[in-house]
Order: structure tokens, then C-alpha cells, then sequence
């Protein structure tokens, strides 16, 4: 039995391939016995173990070096003279190997720290002191670069060792380069390098397949991972629970949530490869997350409820995983509803937890929630970090709310919260919604008394608050401060100087800027180019503008929004050729030409009543795979209405809808016009009652253009029956009539001769103080002279004059009608005072400087009562039939 224990500590404390592999099993089966009756993460075991068998392997490498050094000693004295005949001094070799343990050392000391070039520097000093360094120093430099993620180190000095001929690495030491390149993410070099264990006289074993298992997970290749589970399998190496939890990550992260479950039930049958293995936290943890990417909360529940039937504690992770699955799926409610469940289950939630949703509410600027969030955390006893305060300054920096942003900001560091330059970023940005300069500067400053660097987020931010306070050399001060702190103005520095300029209308300096920009290789941003052709092009000058954008096109970056000003400014003038020409250069550009550049053309077709124009830009539209929009469609339906086509315009309105584009009010107010123009009332009321049934509510346009339609076919009672409709309920919805709507009428009702009628609307428009046109009054005139009215003719013009209007001369309804009028009726004192009274002047039909609503029904009511003497002695004409 003595010997069988000795001869079993021999060879766990020999230095050869077989005295480590048996160690490695027996540390192994030591920290199994461990787990079972303390159970740890599996990650941590395996950590323990590699830093243990190090360790180990360390302590017998110096064993191993004093033997020899003892064995040395004890050899046969040698005689100073043959010594000197070997050409070494008395000493030598002391003096050799001391220097030789002291480098070696040194390289332990720097390589522990990680101070790779001290490392390297005791290693080649070692190499060059004539002592052959063993294995060890080998693995100690590149277990550091491993450590450092330097891979390339790291196979540097694995090639070193082989090259010395001193020995192979062992294990650990091709392990840990393994797992460094699968935190590193390189699949290929970690695989390279558990293929050439073999070769290199190591087999590998358990870690070394979980590191490349960890590699293939951190990508989320789960058949590459399924393949080494297999290799394994078939080298004689049992998968343990860290190469299953590996796979499983790999399903979680691939989204594969139903290859996941299959893994994990995989794991525990007893009759599998394995013979069942109990999983820890981390392996539910991966199948609760695979659900949760699923979004199946329902099924990442019943594995938390699986995992506590285990005997495995749910984790923080555990319930985590779901509450942000939740949470940006914007469903804060069921979130907020499983942290209090984590609770109820004695689960201690931490800031995590609560940041996940508080981000969500951050983002939706909920401010009322998050603060009532905030207090419950706080109620709980958790420790609201710097990013809390954060997400909760963000929604009242984005509402410009300076009270709450600051308040908040003091109370974080009251409370010990370090305000990091996030912190101070987003309480500026408060300032700059409220175009606060004065505010953000204040607030850079105690930033600095802080003692937290401004970044150029912060100076911009505070550029941004000059500009929207259009305080150009106020934005040009602080891109000089900027400078002298060192730091480099980007494209947003030089841009908010420029748009401060612009905005204040000096386009002078804000071009100078942009001119600035492009000298210090600042491309200027899109949104800069934009601006400033937008103010350009506000400002009238378009050629100009144009200028700014070919500068933008020789430069290589041609912005769409600077196009689309251009182009919108084109077809607002009604300059079709220059706005087909941008949109033109825009596609040779390849400056994506979206909805509003090919909207805009459109629109300008459509102003120059150009219908085919317009049609084929759609054409090209849509071949270039831009979808048409509702204003897109409107545009031309409108055109269609411009040139009295209704069968084309209903023509596009089908297309519009078979193309899943909603008509609006627009639409249908376009198609009324077009029947309405083309003279078909009929056609015109059944789009009117279309529009309601599709859950489009008429607007006071939709019934103007209504009754305008029954007026110029000469149907004043159908045109009264609108009228009516629009606020008794009947139509399709109830509008307050327009003063258009009422005049229309009036106008119908004269026109057909029936003046009684016209004057009782015309009364009704006066009660509703809605303003009486010109070409009503004219029209009243009209009636009257051809009923032979005369008085009541005069009366009118009179009245068209109180309101503001200078009645015409002559036509219709005009002074010179109803002169003739009483002249042919022998009264010619009267028509020539008429003349008088209305002499003939150049002024247009309406006054220079007519008086606002109510002083004309003032005015009308005046004139009213002057001329009622002669209403009274005039008898009335009796209501039509």
C-alpha cells in the first residue's frame, strides 16, 4: 500500500505530459466533490482550476531547478586549474545561474502585471545570460500576452518554445491561448490551435473544447459549436456542463430559442451520451434569453418556473432578461409587472433592472412614470448609479424643461452620484431647447468646477443654443474657445455657426462659414448645406443657392435636403424646367432622390396645368422604386381637376387606393373640383358622400367647392340644400359654413332672378358676420336692375361702397347698368347724379386699404339705414315659389 501511494505521489509530482494530465484529473474530480457540495458557476470553476494547475505547475518547475542545482553540488569537487582550462572563471557558473533566477523573477513580477515589454526585456536578457530557460518563463510571457488579448504575441513565443527544442507546452498553456482568441472572437485561430495539440504531443481535453465551444457561442454559431460538441464526443472528451451552457448561449444569441430547449433536455436524459447533467443557472439563463429574443415571454415564465423546480435559484438574470425583452418592445407595463413579480419571488432586483425600463421611458419622454419608477427604486433601497439620473435628466432636457434637468443634477450629487460628462452634456441640452445661451454657459463652467473635461459635445451643444438664439458672433466666440482648449470642431461645430448667421439672416457670413468649413476639411453636414440653401431660397435668391449646392456636387456630396430646397423653390414659382433640372442632377448623382424631390416636380407640372408632364414624372418615380405618397397623389389628382379631367382624375384616385395609399380630404376636394369644374354636380355630390362613408370627414373647402359646383351649374336650390346640410347634420358632417359658401348662394339665388331668396341669405351671412364679397353685391345689382328695381339697384351700390368695395363701372351689376337704366326710364337727373356720385376712376375693384370684417358689416348696416327711406317707399318683391 506504501508503495502504491508513493509511486501514485511520484508521478503526480513528476514533470512529464503524464504527471500533468494526472494532476489535471485529480485537481478535476477534487473541485467536482467541491461543486457538488457548494455549488459555483461553472465559469468560475473552470477558472479556479486553470489558475490552480498553474500554480502547481510553477512550484514543482522550481522544485525540479533545486534538485538539479542540489545534484550540481554534490558532484566531484573540479581543480581550480581545470576550470581555467575550460576557459570560466572561479564562480562562473554561480554567478550565472544567480543571475539567470533573478531574470527570472523579474519576468514573473512584469509578467503578472502585465507589463509586456519588461516582460520581453527579462526574457531575451535570459536567453542571452547562456542558461537555457526551461518551459515555464515560455508559458509565463504568453499566458500575459493572452491575458492582453494580444493573440499574435501569444504565438509568438508558443513558436519560440517549439523552436527551443526545450519541451512542449502543456495544456494550460495552449488553452489559455484558445480562449483568448474566442474572446477575441476569432473562431478560425482557435480551432487552428486545438487541431495542432496533437502534433504538438498535448491531447486535448475538456477546457480546451469549451474554449473554442466559448467561441463558436460568442458568435452565435450554433452548427459549428454542435460539430465540436460531436468531435468531443468522439475523441473520448465528456462535455460538461460549461461546453453545454456554451451551446446554449450560442441558440440564445442566434435567435434559435426551439434549438436551445432541445439542447437543455438534451443535457439532462439520463439514457443520453452523457448519462444526464444537472444544469446551473447559466443554462437556464440561455434558454429564458432565447425566448425572450423570441418574444415569447410566455415560454421564457415556464423555464423560470422549470429552473426553481430544479432546485436551481432563479438569478437576477433571469427575470432581467424578460424585463428588457418587455421593455423594448415598449410594453412597460408587463414590464414594470415582472419586476414586481422578481420581488414577490425574493429575487432582489438591481439597477440594471430598473435602467432597462427607465431608458424606454427615457426615450418616450414619459417623465411622469419614470419619476414614479425612480421612487420605488429608491423606496427598495437600491442605489440609483450615474445612469439613472441620466435617463431621467434626458426626459426633461428633451422637453426643455430647465428646472427639472438642474434639480435633478443637484440632487444626484447630493446624494454622492458622480455627474460624469454625460450627465453635464444632457443637462445642457436643456438649455439649448430653450435657446438659453447664458444657461448652457453656465452650466460648461460648473462642469469644469467639477473637475469633469467638456468634450466637443459640449461645446457644440452650447453653439447649438447660439444658434437657435440667432446669435452668430456669439457662436463664433465659442468655436475660438474651442480651439484653445485643444480640442478640433467638427462638421457640427462649424455648421451651428453657420446656421446661427443664417438663421439671422446675415446669409453673407453664414456662406463665409461653410467656406471656412471646407478649408479645414470639415465636410459640411447635410443638414448645414440644407439650411442655408433653405434660407436662400426663402430669401428669393436661387441662384445663390444653386452655387452652394454645385459647390456641394464638385465636392463629392451633394445632400438631398439642399436639392429638395432648390427643387421646391423651382416648382413654387412655377419654374417647371429648373426643377425638373436639379431633380435630374440628383439621380446622376445618386443624392437618392426620395418622395419630396419627385413630389415637388410634380407640383410643379401640376401649377403649369401640364398634366402628361406630371404623369410621367410619377412613371419615373415609380420605376426608380420610390413609392408615391398621398401628397404625391393629391398632386396629380389636382392637375387632373386644373384641367377639368374627372374620368383621369378618378382614374388616379383608383390607382391611389389599389397602391394601399389612403386618400385624405385633400384627395376628395380635388376630385369635387375636377367634377365640379367638368360641370357634373352628380358625380361631384357622390364624392362628397364617399369621403364620409371611408371615414374621411368633410371639411368647409369639401362643401365650398360642393355648393361653387351647384353655382356655376346654375342650381341655386341644390346649392341651398349644401348650405343647409352643413349644419343641420344631414350631409355627411356638420362644418360651419365659410362666408364663400354663403356668398356662393346669395350669388345662385340673384343670378336665377329670385331676389327674395338672395336677400334672405344675404341677411343670414350679415347675422353670421361672415364678410359679403364684392361679386355679391354686383350680383344683388344685377338682379335688381333686370327686375327693374332701381332703388333697391342704387341701394346696393351704395352698400358695395359703405363696405369697402368701389363698385364697377361697367358690365354687369355695374354703376354704368343702372345709370342706363334710369335713363331709359327717362330719369335723367337721377342717372347723371349717379354718374357723379361714382365716378370713373382707375382703382382697381376693391380699396387699397379695405376695413377689416366687422367695420364692413358696420359699414353695411349704416347704409342700410340711410337708404331706408327709399326701401319704404320701393315695395319689396314677394319670395319665389
Amino acid at each position: 500500500m506504501a508503495r502504491i501511494v508513493a509511486n501514485s505521489m511520484a508521478l503526480l509530482t513528476s514533470g512529464s505530459n503524464a504527471g500533468i494530465l494526472a494532476r489535471t484529473v485529480a485537481l478535476g474530480g477534487a473541485c467536482s466533490l467541491f461543486g457538488m457540495r457548494l455549488p459555483v458557476p461553472a465559469a468560475f470553476e473552470e477558472l479556479a482550476l486553470v489558475i490552480t494547475l498553474l500554480v502547481i505547475e510553477l512550484v514543482l518547475q522550481s522544485r525540479h531547478r533545486l534538485k538539479s542545482n542540489g545534484t550540481s553540488k554534490k558532484a566531484p569537487k573540479v581543480s581550480p586549474r581545470r576550470l581555467s582550462e575550460k576557459g570560466l572563471g572561479s564562480g562562473a557558473a554561480v554567478s550565472s545561474d544567480s543571475a539567470a533566477s533573478e531574470l527570472g523573477m523579474r519576468l514573473q513580477v512584469a509578467a503578472k502585471a502585465g507589463n509586456l515589454p519588461a516582460a520581453e526585456a527579462a526574457m531575451k536578457k535570459l536567453l542571452e545570460c547562456g542558461t537555457a530557460p526551461s518551459v515555464v518563463p515560455y508559458g509565463m510571457l504568453v499566458n500575459a500576452y493572452a491575458k492582453a488579448g494580444d493573440i499574435d504575441g501569444a504565438e509568438r513565443w508558443l513558436e519560440a518554445l517549439q523552436a527551443a527544442k526545450i519541451g512542449n507546452p502543456n495544456a494550460i498553456c495552449l488553452n489559455i491561448v484558445i480562449n483568448a482568441c474566442a474572446k477575441c472572437g476569432d473562431i478560425d485561430r482557435a480551432e487552428a490551435w486545438l487541431r495542432r495539440m496533437p502534433a504538438m504531443g498535448v491531447e486535448p481535453d475538456v477546457m480546451s473544447y469549451n474554449a473554442v465551444l466559448d467561441a463558436c457561442a460568442r458568435a452565435g454559431e450554433v452548427s459549428r459549436g454542435e460539430a465540436w460538441i460531436r468531435k468531443m464526443r468522439k475523441a473520448g472528451v465528456a462535455p460538461n456542463v460549461v461546453s453545454f451552457s456554451s451551446i446554449l448561449h450560442a441558440c440564445a444569441i442566434a435567435n434559435d430559442a426551439g434549438r436551445a430547449e432541445a439542447w437543455i433536455r438534451s443535457m439532462v436524459d439520463p439514457t443520453g451520451p452523457e448519462g444526464g447533467l444537472e444544469p446551473n443557472a447559466i443554462c437556464f439563463n440561455a434558454v429564458i434569453h432565447a425566448w425572450s429574443r423570441a418574444g415569447d415571454v410566455d415560454r421564457a415564465a415556464g423555464w423560470i418556473d422549470r429552473m426553481a423546480a430544479k432546485g436551481v435559484p432563479p438569478t437576477v438574470n433571469s427575470y432581467s432578461t424578460i424585463i428588457d425583452c418587455l421593455a423594448k418592445a415598449g410594453d412597460l407595463v408587463g414590464a414594470e409587472l415582472w419586476l414586481a413579480r422578481m420581488a414577490d419571488a425574493g429575487v432582489e432586483a438591481d439597477v440594471v433592472s430598473y435602467n432597462m425600463i427607465l431608458c424606454k421611458y427615457s426615450k418616450h419622454e414619459d417623465s411622469e412614470r419614470a419619476l414614479a419608477l425612480f421612487e420605488q427604486m429608491i423606496s427598495r433601497g437600491i442605489q440609483p448609479n450615474t445612469i439613472c439620473y441620466n435617463l431621467l435628466m434626458n426626459i426633461h432636457a428633451r422637453l426643455g424643461d430647465i428646472m427639472g434637468t438642474t434639480s435633478l443634477l443637484k440632487e444626484m450629487r447630493s446624494r454622492g452620484v458622480p455627474a460624469d460628462r454625460v450627465s453635464f452634456n444632457t443637462a445642457i441640452k436643456a438649455f439649448v431647447k430653450r435657446a438659453d445661451v447664458r444657461g448652457a454657459e453656465r452650466l460648461l463652467q460648473e462642469m469644469r468646477r467639477s473637475n469633469v473635461q467638456p468634450d466637443v459635445y459640449s461645446f457644440n451643444a452650447v453653439l447649438t443654443a447660439c444658434a437657435r438664439a440667432k446669435d452668430g458672433p456669439r457662436a463664433e466666440a465659442w468655436l475660438q474657445r474651442l480651439r484653445s482648449e485643444g480640442l478640433q470642431p467638427d462638421g457640427m461645430s462649424f455648421g451651428a455657426v453657420a446656421d446661427a448667421y443664417a438663421q439671422a439672416g446675415d446669409l453673407a457670413s453664414a456662406e463665409r462659414w461653410v467656406r471656412r468649413m471646407e478649408e479645414s476639411g470639415v465636410v459640411p453636414s447635410a443638414h448645414t448645406s440644407s439650411a442655408l440653401v433653405q434660407a436662400l431660397c426663402k430669401d428669393g435668391d436661387i441662384a445663390r443657392a444653386e452655387k452652394l449646392v454645385e459647390r456641394m456636387a464638385d465636392r463629392g456630396s451633394i445632400s438631398s435636403g439642399a436639392c429638395n430646397a432648390l427643387i421646391s423653390a423651382a416648382a413654387k414659382r412655377g419654374d417647371v424646367e429648373r426643377a425638373e433640372r436639379w431633380l435630374v442632377a440628383m439621380i446622376d448623382k445618386d443624392a437618392q432622390a426620395d418622395v419630396a424631390s419627385y413630389s415637388a416636380v410634380i407640383h410643379a407640372c401640376a401649377k403649369a396645368s401640364d398634366l402628361p408632364r406630371a404623369e410621367s414624372w410619377l412613371a419615373r418615380m415609380e420605376k426608380a422604386g420610390v413609392d408615391a405618397n398621398t401628397v404625391t397623389y393629391n398632386t396629380v389628382i389636382n392637375a387632373c381637376a386644373r384641367c377639368g379631367d374627372a374620368s383621369r382624375a378618378e382614374a388616379w384616385f383608383a390607382r391611389m387606393c389599389a397602391k394601399g395609399v389612403k386618400p385624405g380630404v385633400l384627395t376628395y376636394n380635388s376630385l369635387i373640383n375636377a367634377c365640379a369644374k367638368a360641370g357634373d354636380v352628380g358625380k361631384a355630390e357622390f364624392w362628397l358622400f364617399s369621403m364620409a362613408s371611408r371615414g374621411v370627414h368633410p371639411d368647409d373647402v369639401s362643401y365650398s367647392t360642393m355648393i361653387h359646383a351647384c353655382t356655376i351649374r346654375r342650381e341655386p336650390r341644390r346649392a341651398e340644400t349644401w348650405l343647409e346640410r352643413m349644419t343641420s347634420g344631414d350631409g355627411p358632417g356638420v362644418v360651419e359654413p365659410t362666408a364663400f359658401c354663403y356668398n356662393s348662394v346669395v350669388q345662385a339665388w340673384a343670378r336665377c332672378g329670385d331676389i327674395g331668396r338672395a336677400l334672405r341669405w344675404l341677411e343670414t351671412a350679415q347675422q353670421k358676420r361672415a364678410d359679403v364679397s364684392a361679386a355679391t353685391y354686383s350680383a344683388m345689382v344685377a338682379a335688381h336692375v333686370r327686375a327693374g328695381t332701381l332703388e333697391q339697384a342704387e341701394r346696393f351700390l351704395h352698400n358695395a361702397a359703405a363696405a369697402g368695395f368701389t363698385p364697377q363701372r361697367h358690365g354687369s351689376g355695374s354703376v354704368e347698368s343702372v345709370a342706363s337704366a334710369w335713363q331709359a326710364q327717362g330719369e335723367r337727373s337721377r342717372a347723371t347724379q349717379l354718374r357723379k356720385t361714382f365716378p370713373e376712376a382707375p382703382a382697381s375693384p376693391r380699396s387699397s386699404s379695405p376695413p377689416g370684417v366687422g367695420e364692413r358689416v358696420a359699414a353695411t348696416a349704416t347704409a342700410l339705414s340711410r337708404a331706408a327711406t327709399l326701401e319704404r317707399t320701393v315695395p319689396r318683391p314677394p319670395d319665389a315659389a
